[in-house]
């Protein structure tokens, strides 16, 4: 409400034409999210998840290989553009951690606001509550090396990519923080959809919630450790 929509640019910041830094953002985003998109669809539609503890142990593997090559290409891609990390807000301070606390406490208190009313209004029309699904099966690979390694890095991966360098991108060409919000948003719950209707609700407005704070203060630090708090949360959830 109250936005200001300017005029797209036709020669954004940073050198680069509007179908250049399009493409750049369209590699970034596939190599980053096709494979945890094709992941979540595949579990969605009724897939399982390997138990044994080798194939565990291997879909670690292969989620960090994915996140360390994306952000790879990322750092690639903003090299190429002139850009370093502090023009996607990376600027450490100790006020970090709590900016965090509390954009999480803002977060859960807004999920649980609009959810209430969207369960009994549920509830009126099927006789019961949205059940939130059991996560065990895919954070069921207990606590080890390699899952708190994947615990650290994913909130990296999604919030410097997906949230981020997502949003500056749409911002920079479009000049509408409604939209990059909007596109960050959408992208980051396509590869949650495993987790059912329940959870990707809550999760909409959770990271809705993200792509706002991100928009006014452009820093993305706060971000990244609410984030990984919410990741080791799920991770303890599943694994007791």
């Amino acid at each position: 409400p109250g936005e200001t929509v300017l005029a797209p640019a036709t020669q954004p910041a940073h050198g680069q034409s509007l179908p250049q830094r399009l493409q750049n953002l369209g590699l970034v985003l596939w190599v980053s999210l096709s494979m945890p998109i094709a992941g979540s669809v595949y579990f969605l539609l009724g897939g399982i998840a390997p138990t044994a503890p080798m194939q565990q142990r291997f879909r670690l593997v292969g989620a960090l290989i994915t996140e360390v090559t994306s952000l790879t290409v990322l750092w690639y891609v903003m090299s190429r553009q002139g850009k370093t990390w502090k023009d996607l807000g990376w600027k450490l301070e100790f006020a970090d951690i709590p900016r965090a606390l509390g954009l999480l406490i803002t977060a859960g208190v807004v999920a649980y606001l609009l959810l209430v009313p969207i369960q009994y209004s549920y509830r009126a029309y099927s006789g019961h509550f949205l059940a939130p699904k059991s996560l065990h099966p895919m954070f069921g690979f207990g606590v080890s090396f390699l899952s708190l390694a994947f615990i650290s890095l994913n909130p990296f991966f999604e919030e410097l990519i997906v949230r981020a360098y997502t949003m500056s991108e749409i911002m920079d060409v479009s000049r509408s923080r409604g939209l990059a919000v909007i596109v960050s948003v959408v992208a980051q719950i396509s590869y949650h959809l495993y987790q059912g209707l329940a959870s990707v609700l809550a999760l909409t407005f959770v990271f809705t919630v993200f792509s706002i704070y991100y928009v006014r203060t452009r820093r993305i630090v706060p971000v990244i450790l609410a984030h990984l708090c919410l990741d080791l949360f799920a991770l303890f959830r599943g694994t007791f």
